[in-house]
C-alpha cells in the first residue's frame, strides 16, 4: 500500500475518533490522570525490551544460531525506535533481520527467526484473548473472538502435519533448489527442542507485560478495568496492529483499544485517553531506545556458535 494512503487512513481514523468523543468527559478523565500509575506503565514497556531480546535470542537458538544477548538487546531497542518513529510498522523487523544477516552461508535463519518469534507472539495473543473471552462470554465481541481463535487453531493444526511431511519428503529442495535453506530451517523448527520452552516462556512474559500496560493505563485515567478485559483489549489491539493500513498503526490501534473497551462496557472516552496514553508512553520508551543509535557501531555480529 502506498505510504500516502496509509497517512490518509491514519488521519481519517484519528479524525473519526475525535468526532465520536465527548470532549468534556475526556477532559474530566485527563484532569484525574494518575501519573504515578502512568509511570508504572512506562516501566512495564521498558521491561518489554530485555524480554523481547530474550525471545529473539531463543528463536535464533531454535534455528541453531547463537548471538550475544547484549547485541540482540541493543539492536531490538533500535528496531523498536524505528517502529515508532519511522513511517513503517515493519521497519524494526527488517532492521533486526539485517543485523543478523550472515556474511556467508545459509541466510534463511535471519528471516525465519524473526518470523517464528512474531508467530509465537500472535499465538499467545490469540490464546490470551480466547481465555479472556470465555470469562466475558456475555458480550457478543467475546463470542466472536472465541470463534476466530477456534478457526485459527484449526488452520494451524492442519498446517503442521503438512509442514512435517514437506520437510521429511524433501520435496522443496528437489523441485526448487533455491528453497533448500528453507527446508533446512524447517528441520530446526520442527524438532522438539528445549529452545521452544524458553521461547514460549519469554513470549508469555512479554504478553503479560503488554497486558499490564493496558491495565495500568486504564487505571491511570481513572477508568479501571479487570484482567479479562485487559487481556481481550490487548489481543484486539495486537491483532489490529498487524494490519499494514496505517503509519505505525496510528488510528488503528487507538480505535481498536477504545472500541473494544466500549463494547465490553468501559467508557469510550476513557478508552481513547488510555489508548493515547499507551501511545505516549510507547513513544517515550522509543525515544530512550533511540539513544542506542548514537553509540552503535553498525557492525553486524556473526553467530558465535553453530548448533
Amino acid at each position: 500500500m502506498p505510504r500516502w494512503i496509509k497517512v490518509v487512513i491514519a488521519a481519517i481514523l484519528l479524525v473519526a475518533l475525535a468526532f465520536m468523543m465527548d470532549w468534556s468527559e475526556l477532559r474530566t478523565h485527563a484532569a484525574d490522570m494518575n501519573w504515578a500509575i502512568a509511570t508504572l506503565a512506562f516501566i512495564a514497556i521498558l521491561l518489554e525490551m530485555p524480554v523481547n531480546a530474550v525471545k529473539w535470542f531463543w528463536s535464533l537458538r531454535l534455528h541453531g544460531q547463537r548471538f550475544p544477548w547484549s547485541y540482540l538487546f541493543r539492536v531490538g531497542c533500535m528496531g523498536y525506535f524505528f517502529n515508532n518513529f519511522m513511517p513503517s510498522a515493519i521497519g524494526g523487523d527488517v532492521y533486526r533481520v539485517y543485523r543478523t544477516w550472515p556474511a556467508e552461508g545459509d541466510k534463511t535463519f535471519a528471516v525465519s527467526a524473526v518470523f517464528v518469534e512474531r508467530l509465537v507472539g500472535v499465538g499467545f495473543l490469540l490464546l490470551n484473548g480466547f481465555i479472556a473471552a470465555l470469562f466475558l462470554w456475555q458480550h457478543a465481541l467475546a463470542r466472536m473472538f472465541v470463534l476466530i481463535c477456534i478457526c485459527a487453531g484449526v488452520i494451524g493444526l492442519a498446517c503442521l502435519p503438512l509442514l512435517i511431511r514437506m520437510h521429511r519428503s524433501g520435496v522443496l529442495s528437489r523441485r526448487f533448489p533455491k528453497l533448500a535453506g528453507f527446508e533446512r530451517t524447517l528441520g530446526h523448527i520442527l524438532q522438539p527442542r528445549r529452545e521452544w520452552l524458553w521461547l514460549l516462556l519469554a513470549s508469555f512474559t512479554f504478553q503479560a507485560l503488554a497486558t499490564a500496560v493496558v491495565y495500568l493505563c486504564f487505571a491511570a485515567v481513572n477508568a479501571p478495568i479487570d484482567v479479562p478485559t485487559s487481556l481481550l483489549i490487548t489481543a484486539a489491539a495486537g491483532l489490529a496492529s498487524v494490519l499494514p493500513i496505517s503509519i505505525s498503526g496510528l488510528g488503528v490501534v487507538e480505535g481498536s483499544i477504545a472500541g473494544t473497551a466500549a463494547t465490553l462496557g468501559a467508557d469510550f472516552e476513557a478508552g481513547v485517553l488510555a489508548a493515547l496514553l499507551i501511545r505516549f508512553v510507547a513513544l517515550a520508551v522509543s525515544a530512550v531506545c533511540g539513544l542506542f543509535c548514537f553509540v552503535d557501531d553498525g557492525v553486524r555480529v556473526q553467530p558465535a556458535m553453530q548448533a
